[in-house]
């Protein structure tokens, strides 16, 4: 039997449904749909016969699927890795730690994604001082899972965030602090990873913030706060989490800052220069000496350096794989293949040669940090071409087991099984192709793996990994071209990684043992603060459709009103809340929708923050607009504009029963539920955009109130630009506004008193 695929995925009873609606207007004259009329014993019948149909029609293979698929672009995503913060804590001594060192999470292995120095170094204090109050929060810090506010609930101007460590920082000393932020829309427990990357240059931060550290000022002759040198800021002044790097010009001295008052220390300080947080940030934690680590085992790697073709070249390598496992060099030739060169321990006794030799000596420091590859002269060893010309080829010892695959035997669509290696990616292996030369030598050319042969010319060196069989495919001439025949092993893996999967998904505190003996020695305790994530199996074809589907109705241009507030919803880097779009309106429109500006769409934004009236600052509209600039139409000019906010005041006398009179205070909080500009809990709406506030929405809200018999009197006071007042008293609002709650005046009169 051919799998199903569903091209119509209505059901049986979706199709009666379906039927029974159109009743109504084809025959309006057909009054009894009960389940006994002949009428609808037909529509019954022919649904069966038409769902049936339909599961025929729907019989399709899965190769064909994929071919649809293909045509929409769409290919079934590959297996991932997971991620996770790593920190290093206990170093008694400077150290560096090379791109890809091995950690591992019980029996998942972890690599850090970038070299890393340590130093001896640690936080000792953190405090945060406003106008009102200063707060030492380092335990707060010690426990991830309790956020604070960097600059206290307002975030104002003046506002200060100090940090102490437990030694001097040198002139010129580089430091790097990790910030984790707690997001606008997120609640402390969530720990999610971001998969996709963010575009920091399309985000204008909400506040602007100045570092400084106590230190001597030589000019002056005294110490005192004095601006750091900001190397690097990911976080774009405490609008993201990220790393922020800097480095001191001048030496550091004591001062004692309160409340952690009970000794001098280090301190550098961040200082809000210029308000404007929607949402003030706050920091689940700070932390030093952290690298992202992703759920891998790279047993081969393959690194491309462009050289100058000079003599004495050197080469330097910081990768964990090249300090501690083999290293094999790789030069190209002008035709472009490929050609190995041989090790050598020193060019010293080399005799010079006019065709001199292809050597390559290999330098390792005590260090651990990086290697060396030497080449020569180019009298006693060859000198590599300039260009892009040289490969390194770093892996682990025992990949010699692995990394040949077999031998061509020149037939079309050969296959070639892996059995020692789970390589779960598609995109996981590298892989070459030798011929053999005249000489015995071979030359090799690397071949690029591709989904499926269907765009293949001829001479495409092209191959089909399949991770699930564990199968290398290769072409039949036609589409994707033929392994040269080899008496000899010629097709060999030149880059390998293990790893992806859910399982590498794995819990807080895991990641804790090095694999390498010598990181072992140094004593350098190491753990993940937070979840790894991330991490999910290759992708089914069935879950393939769906996405397929998810992604065909996914918003991407903005062409009408919804299109442009789904795009304004998912700004990268500013948490809206809520938004509304304006067709053919711009600001200083006076008599919409009478007067209409053609060509022109403003978007009214509402950003998350802890005040009844969040206003979003330039920052955040500019980061709006680049995003909706992106998508909008070539002829559309887009406004991004804040909210109106409009003062409603209630005043009313309520007529309730006798047991109701002191509960005034309870009709003042469903005015306020009503009367705001944010949606609530459980679902609720807030105030709708623009729209008028009638006296019957507010008759509405007090009469629904238990125990109220009727209301007496209403009228409603109004404050805010552009807010105009009818002659029946109802509020009318500009296109861009929102109301909030003044101080109602609700006052209760026991029925029994009238």
């Amino acid at each position: 039997m051919l799998p199903r695929l569903p091209l119509d995925d209505r059901t049986y009873a979706e199709i009666v449904q379906q039927a029974r609606r159109l009743i109504p207007k084809r025959v309006p004259e057909w009054t009894d749909e009960n389940a006994h009329d002949p009428g609808i014993t037909f529509i019954e019948l022919f649904a069966w016969l038409t769902e049936m149909q339909r599961y025929f029609i729907g019989r399709v293979p899965d190769k064909n699927r994929r071919r649809f698929l293909d045509l929409l672009g769409i290919q079934p995503a590959d297996a991932s890795s997971a991620r996770a913060t790593v920190q290093f804590s206990n170093i008694k001594a400077p150290v560096t730690l090379p791109r890809g060192t091995k950690l591992m999470a019980e029996d998942q292995m972890f690599e850090t994604e970038a070299s890393i120095s340590l130093v001896p170094l640690a936080l000792d204090r953190i405090v945060t001082r406003t106008e009102r109050e200063a707060n030492d929060v380092t335990a707060t810090n010690d426990h991830a899972n309790v956020a604070f506010y960097a600059f206290g609930k307002d975030a104002r101007t003046a506002s200060k965030l100090y940090l102490s460590f437990d030694r001097e920082l040198s002139a010129q000393e580089q430091v790097t602090i990790n910030i984790n932020l707690l997001e606008a829309d997120k609640g402390v427990g969530n720990d999610e990873v971001q998969h996709l990357v963010i575009n920091r240059e399309a985000i204008s931060p909400s506040a602007r913030l100045s570092w400084k550290s106590y230190c001597w000022d030589e000019a002056a002759g005294t110490a005192g706060w004095m601006p750091v040198e900001v190397v690097e800021d990911e976080t774009l002044h405490l609008t993201l989490s990220g790393k922020i790097s800097f480095c001191l010009r001048a030496p550091m001295r004591t001062v004692t800052v309160h409340p952690a008052s009970e000794q001098p220390r280090y301190w550098i300080c961040a200082t809000v220069e210029e308000s404007g947080y929607e949402m003030p940030p706050r920091i689940r934690q700070l932390m030093l000496h952290t690298v992202k680590a992703e759920q891998k085992d790279t047993l081969s790697e393959v690194i491309d350096f462009t050289v100058s073709g000079e003599p004495h070249e050197e080469i330097h390598i910081a990768t964990y794989l090249a300090v501690f496992g083999q290293i094999r060099v790789q030069v190209q030739d002008a035709d472009g293949a490929w050609r190995y060169w041989q090790e050598i321990a020193s060019f010293e006794e080399l005799p010079h040669s006019d065709r001199p030799p292809a050597f390559y000596s290999v330098l390792r420091h005590a260090s651990m940090e990086h290697v060396t590859v030497q080449f020569s002269d180019g009298s006693t060893g060859a000198v590599p071409p300039p260009g892009q010309t040289v490969r390194i080829i770093a892996s682990e010892p025992k990949f010699d087991l692995y990394r040949f695959i077999g031998r061509s035997n020149g037939l079309p669509s050969q296959s070639f099984e892996l059995y020692n290696l789970s390589c779960k990616k598609r995109e996981a292996l590298k892989l070459q192709v030798g011929e053999q030369e005249p000489d015995g030598h071979f030359k090799w050319q690397d071949w690029k793996r591709v989904d499926e042969f269907d765009r293949s010319k001829p001479g495409d060196r092209h191959y089909i990994y399949d991770p699930v069989k564990r199968l290398i495919y290769f072409g039949n001439g036609e589409k994707g071209a033929i392994p040269p025949v080899s008496m000899d092993t010629n097709i060999v893996l030149t880059g390998c990684e293990l790893g992806g999967g859910d399982r590498g998904n794995v819990k807080p505190y895991l990641i804790s043992e090095w694999v390498n003996e010598a990181h072992k020695a140094l004593q350098i305790e190491v753990n993940n603060p937070s979840f790894a994530a991330g991490g999910s199996e290759a992708e089914t074809l069935q879950v393939t459709l769906q996405r397929a589907q998810s992604e065909l109705k996914h918003t991407f241009r903005a062409v009408t009103n919804e299109d442009y507030e789904t795009l304004a919803l998912a700004t990268p880097g500013a948490a809206v809340a809520r938004v509304h779009a304006i067709p053919l309106y711009k600001p200083g429109l006076d008599d919409y929708p009478r007067e209409k500006a053609n060509g022109q769409v403003s978007v009214v934004v509402v950003p998350y923050g802890l005040s009844d009236t969040p206003t979003p600052s330039a920052g955040f509209l500019q980061t709006v607009k680049r995003q909706l600039d992106t998508r909008r139409l070539i002829t559309t000019e887009v406004h991004v504009i804040p909210p109106i906010y409009i003062k409603v005041t209630v005043n009313a006398v309520v007529v309730v029963e006798p047991q109701f009179v002191d509960e005034g205070q309870r009709l003042v909080e469903q005015l306020k539920k009503l009367l705001r500009p944010l949606d609530g809990e459980h679902g609720t709406k807030g105030w709708k955009f623009g729209r008028s506030v009638y006296k019957g929405d507010i008759y509405n809200a007090l009469s629904k109130a238990s125990g109220v018999v009727y209301v007496q009197d209403l009228w409603i006071d109004a404050e805010g630009a552009h807010v105009r007042k009818s002659a029946g008293g109802d509020i009318i609002l500009p296109p861009q506004g929102l109301v909030y709650s003044g101080q109602h005046e609700i006052e209760l009169i026991s029925r029994t008193h009238l």
